[in-house]
């Protein structure tokens, strides 16, 4: 039996899948456990990095599901979706796209694949914006699961193959912004790692992302362009 954890990291002590309902899953599945960083100061990359290393030192986990604190979905489904894909991808995530165009800026997955929007994959409903359903692979609906570039940072799903086969790690210059498009692009173009979608029409996010719109963001794509030499 293939063992999860869960991480949730908040800046505050407020998470869409309570604590109280992680305590029920747990009693239900043994071989899933839940994380809650509440009232994080520190960098996404940092946490993240923490429980890689930890993972990696005792080779004691098959997947390691990094998720905002402001996400929800069915967590029996997501497993169950997360094994039926079992072997495909190195990295998983909810939402990103299968092409990117790194002239976009404010550079993301999803600005980077405006371009491109029959490359775009997954479904999110927005809870800041009266349950509006963005259903990015509408082109494509029979397709649950599909190889992409680059994943929006609402979810990162590790595999054992990640963990403790390669060196993978986030890179701490990019504390808030970027940490998602750098680690895609580190996994594809330095190490080689497959990335890939799972489509969850019954995932929900409490932000539509515009902190993009912030000074601190195009500060950071600086750095991301420089590092990669865009």
């Amino acid at each position: 039996m293939s063992k999860f954890e869960f991480v949730f990291v908040s800046k505050d002590d407020n998470f869409k899948i309570t604590r109280e309902q992680s305590e029920k899953f747990e009693l239900e599945h043994n071989n899933v456990t839940f994380n809650y960083v509440a009232n994080n100061t520190l960098s996404l990359a940092d946490v993240y990095n923490t429980f890689i290393q930890k993972h990696r030192d005792n080779k004691d986990i098959d997947y390691l599901i990094f998720m905002h604190a402001d996400v929800s979905l069915n967590l029996n489904e997501l497993i169950l979706h997360i094994e039926n894909v079992n072997g495909k991808y190195d990295i998983i995530g909810l939402c990103g796209c299968s092409k990117i165009s790194v002239g976009q800026s404010p550079l993301n997955w999803f600005t980077g694949s405006r371009p491109f929007l029959e490359h775009r994959w997954g479904c999110v409903t927005h809870g800041e914006l009266g349950n509006q359903k963005t259903y990015f692979s509408c082109h494509n609906p029979d397709i649950t699961d599909h190889e992409v570039a680059c994943i929006d940072g609402l979810c990162f799903i590790l595999t054992k193959n990640a963990i403790e086969n390669s060196d993978i790690l986030f890179d701490t210059q990019f504390s808030f912004s970027h940490y998602d498009t750098d680690f895609s692009f580190e996994c594809v173009m330095k190490k080689h790692l497959k990335l890939g979608v799972i489509v969850r029409k019954d995932l929900q996010h409490w932000s539509v992302g515009r902190s993009i719109l912030a000074p601190e963001f195009l500060e950071s794509e600086k750095l991301f362009r420089t590092k990669w030499k865009l």
